[in-house]
């Protein structure tokens, strides 16, 4: 492994950040007779539409339905049907165990010491006692699963969602959220990188087949809307709301126990 190519791609998907954050934070829509800002200006009813590009999101929400048709439930349906559940179960914690570096990381940046702790503690169990994280030793002796993200971030520090998106593949996000998904791929989505050769593409390629059979079954739902489309981005938009806010829709509201359950970190 080529270390100074690593760092330096962190380096520059860091400048990146800063630079996309800046004019995230510049460019964000915000009440100005409102004196919130962050979580609590971005939660308001008063701000704008929040899907400008509806037009060029269902173009795209379309492709993704058909491609997904087409090639990512078949071929999610048969890794369920001859994996056996306890080794999917185990791809399932050795992908989610790549993932808590980033946690840490973001739980410091929002100031959640014991989500960073919490997180901290089960990356060393699980790539320990876990066995590279296969197996999830940590929440079997009660740590808490936590999943912070780089949008979480940057909402907390007053950066604004920005209009809201449907990408090729990845499904809905906003602009500030598009920003997590570049620290996303040098973290969890590395695998090519970390691992050389044809090893770490299969580990990728293997990572999205685990990402697409968990939810199998969601699309049952979207069939039973009458516009599958808004119904999945107010979705988004609600469970987003729901993680920055720590499992409440608004803040210093009662936390409801079917949300935290529903959308749980």
């Amino acid at each position: 492994m080529d270390t100074l190519k690593i760092a330096q791609a962190y380096i520059r998907t860091g400048l990146l950040i800063l630079v996309f954050g800046v004019l995230l934070g510049g460019c964000a829509t915000l009440d100005s007779d409102s004196p919130g800002t962050g979580v609590e200006a971005m939660s308001s009813e008063e701000t704008a539409n929040p899907d400008p590009f509806e037009s060029f999101n269902r173009s795209i929400y379309k492709f993704n339905v058909e491609f997904d048709n087409a090639i990512g439930k078949p071929v999610a349906r048969v890794y369920v049907k001859y994996m056996p559940a306890p080794v999917r179960t185990s791809v399932t914690n050795f992908f989610n165990n790549l993932w808590e570096p980033s946690s840490i990381i973001n739980a410091i940046l929002q100031g959640k010491a014991q989500k960073a702790v919490d997180s901290s503690g089960r990356f060393v169990i699980n790539s320990t006692l876990g066995v590279l994280g296969l197996f999830d030793v940590a929440t079997a002796i009660g740590i808490p699963v936590h999943q912070e993200d780089l949008g979480q971030t940057l909402a907390v520090w007053g950066v604004g969602d920005g209009p809201y998106l449907m990408l090729p593949f990845l499904g809905p996000t906003n602009v500030r959220d598009t920003t997590g998904l570049v620290t996303e791929f040098y973290t969890t989505d590395m695998l090519p990188v970390l691992f050389q050769g044809s090893e770490g593409w299969a580990l990728w390629g293997l990572r999205l087949i685990d990402s697409r059979a968990s939810v199998l079954g969601l699309e049952e739902v979207l069939e039973f809307q009458v516009d599958p489309y808004l119904f999945l981005r107010e979705s988004y938009i609600q469970s987003r709301l729901i993680q920055i806010n720590d499992g409440v829709l608004q803040p210093g509201a009662e936390e409801d126990p079917f949300e935290e359950e529903l959308f749980a970190e």
